[in-house]
């Protein structure tokens, strides 16, 4: 917070009365007043804050409407005995009731006639972004912008970093440049009292310059600048921090991790919250997801600890990292959605969402929750071990020559059904369902960005509302194809056909669409044909030729992440995935002939192959008179079955 000083005086700067009536009321100042006065500013100049709000407080006898005097005794409680002397709410009670008192309109724009309240305005700012009221004080401290030429060049610099600091906690980065960039012009014309004071202040302001450059991603020229800058105490771990980021925008994971531990070290061993936040984030990305919940825990253990006084925290003692406890968590139920513990992850997302409702991201990690707990894993599809080579023969019915095995289905009931009469009830109750699923993934959709914001602006999801770093517009178009494909796939799981049809025809119709969302929207297509009775339509989508690549990466990934682990992750095992399809779709025709060409060709005998293949084989084989080879199959791929036909005999 600033001090409200003029001419030696405490007092006399947050005054918005005429100059002349100003001058009128200082003349009636007594010489006790101004003893006590230049004893209080000399006190608060020296740090001794305990003296100097004595010598306020007897000033305030002397003067009890003076509301210059109020103000700078609410500056000095809140440096006094760190800050522990008023709480924060208080503080913020105070200077409103104050600028209220003295006229102050702090919802209408910035007149001449307010100059003189910059200073009340600006300490208001601060204890609102100490509040953590991002918005308010962002309106606040920019109804100081462009500073007055009237207030001095200290003065302006601090308010041109609270707006930087206030931008960049709003995930505004180009702002933050800009108002970085009139910080460098004016350090080019202060006047400094010294060279250490000027290089101290240099500092800051490349700090702040590079924190904002990297979260506007602009980093091919910062990562050499940083590297031959050296900075001492604070600026310099901050620094180090920045570096380390950038190192992981590069995807440089194990320099970037050391180049944390040697911050902490070099902090004294001082742990930071961000640092266990930072850990989690890298092991995340290198798939790693329960060692990353293991920081992000510490993490937010660390945030709780250095949190637990925030009621009493006030501007001007020592804050702790901007990380809020929001982020943290989720950060943690990512990972434990990779993890694959959705209902865990479902949970703490459910708490997130409430703060961040305008993130598309949070609502589309709740609706990968819902899907996740409704099929847990698809490898098994594609697995062929013996164990589920059992489940062919789930038992049998009859006795003697009228024995009759039961084949058995690998596809469990889904958990989730949906219920057409308490269906609207279940997708407004956040709970795993595939109805919750379905509104989490329209409104992750309906919060993306329109096309044509995109020459407008170079960034997205900015602003209150959203729990990450802005995203570039390819970002943005990578989530809605990965909404788009979880949409058909919940439409198809809640039976509504025709729209998901509708979304796998989007998902085609895109330019540049990866390999594995193409073998998605082609799979998802045949299957709601199927479903409509449109069988022949169906088979053009089931085309083999088709399957160009598995890849679900997306083309053009600036910052070097791998792509995600799923199945089929051979474009062998996605092109066997089409041919079963098209052979059942063949079988559905009644078309046996082209449906055992096709089967042949992905099963052998003497090799392992799915449970789905092996059911079709036996199928195909009793349909087209074949009852030795489905006998025979049986009893060489199915423990189970060998027994009940031995017991039919």
């Amino acid at each position: 917070m600033v001090m409200s000083q003029e001419g030696g005086e405490v007092g006399g700067k947050v005054s918005p009365v005429p100059r002349e009536k100003e001058q009128a009321r200082m003349v009636q100042v007594s010489d006790r007043e101004k003893e006590l006065a230049g004893e209080a500013s000399t006190a608060f100049t020296k740090g001794d804050y305990t003296g100097c709000l004595n010598s306020l407080e007897k000033l305030e006898i002397l003067r009890p409407t003076d509301c210059a005097l109020a103000h700078n005794k609410i500056v000095t409680q809140c440096r006094a005995a760190g800050g522990q002397q008023v709480a924060l709410s208080e503080v913020v009670q105070q200077l409103e009731g104050l600028a209220k008192t003295l006229g102050l309109n702090l919802t209408s724009p910035r007149s001449d006639d307010d100059v003189e309240g910059s200073v009340l305005v600006y300490n208001l700012a601060v204890a609102k972004f100490q509040q953590r009221h991002m918005l308010q004080a962002f309106q606040l401290a920019s109804r100081l912008l462009p500073p007055s030429p009237s207030l001095s060049p200290a003065f302006a610099r601090k308010i041109l970093f609270l707006h930087c600091e206030l931008s960049l906690a709003l995930h505004q980065p180009e702002l933050a440049l800009e108002q970085a960039a009139r910080l460098e012009s004016l350090l080019t014309s202060a006047g400094f009292s010294n060279p250490e004071e000027q290089e101290a202040e240099a500092g800051r302001v490349l700090v702040l310059k590079a924190r904002c450059q990297v979260m506007a991603r602009q980093t091919r020229s910062l990562k050499k600048e940083l590297k031959s800058v050296s900075l001492p105490g604070p600026q310099g771990q901050t620094c180090e921090f920045v570096r380390a980021h950038i190192e992981a925008l590069h995807n440089n994971h194990r320099k970037s991790i050391k180049m944390l531990n040697s911050c902490v070290q070099a902090a004294g061993n001082r742990v930071f919250p961000h640092y266990y936040n930072n850990l989690g984030c890298l092991h995340q990305v290198m798939r790693k997801p329960n060692l990353a919940i293991y920081y992000f825990k510490n993490a937010l253990d660390r945030l709780d600890s250095s949190q637990g006084g925030e009621g009493s925290r006030v501007p001007g003692g020592e804050s702790s990292s901007w990380l809020t406890q929001a982020q943290v968590l989720y950060n943690i139920g990512v990972s434990l959605l990779h993890a694959r513990r959705p209902s865990v992850a479902f949970d703490i997302l459910v708490e997130v969402v409430g703060a961040h409702y305008l993130d598309p991201h949070v609502w589309f990690h709740l609706a990968e929750c819902c899907l996740m707990a409704g099929q847990p894993d698809n490898s098994h599809h594609f697995s062929s071990t013996a164990s589920q080579a059992r489940e062919v023969a789930e038992g049998g019915a009859g006795s003697g020559p009228h024995r009759t095995i039961v084949a058995g289905s690998n596809n469990g009931p889904l958990p989730h059904n949906h219920s057409p009469a308490s269906g609207l009830a279940a997708a407004a109750t956040p709970s795993l369902t595939y109805d919750f699923a379905y509104m989490c993934l329209k409104n992750a959709e309906s919060l993306l960005p329109a096309s044509e914001q995109a020459a407008a602006s170079g960034v997205f999801c900015e602003g209150v509302g959203y729990i990450g770093n802005p995203v570039t517009w390819a970002e943005v178009e990578n989530l809605r194809v990965a909404v788009l494909a979880a949409k058909a796939y919940t439409a198809l799981a809640l039976g509504d056909y025709i729209p998901a049809g509708s979304f796998a025809s989007d998902l085609l119709a895109r330019e540049s669409l990866p390999g594995g969302y193409k073998l998605l929207a082609h799979l998802y297509a045949a299957e709601s044909l199927i479903l409509q009775d449109k069988v022949g339509e169906a088979l053009v989508h089931l085309d083999p030729d088709l399957v160009t690549s598995v890849e679900v990466s997306f083309p053009g990934n600036s910052e070097g992440k791998p792509g995600p682990c799923w199945t089929p992750d051979t474009l062998d095992t996605g092109k066997a995935t089409v041919q079963f399809n098209l052979a059942v779709g063949f079988a559905l025709r009644e078309e046996w002939e082209k449906a055992s060409n096709i089967v042949t060709q992905l099963y052998r005998d003497g090799q392992d192959v799915s449970v789905q293949v092996l059911l079709l084989v036996l199928y195909l084989s009793l349909r087209t008179g074949q009852v030795d080879r489905a006998r025979r199959i049986v009893r060489e791929r199915c423990p189970a079955g060998t027994k009940l036909l031995d017991s039919g005999q």
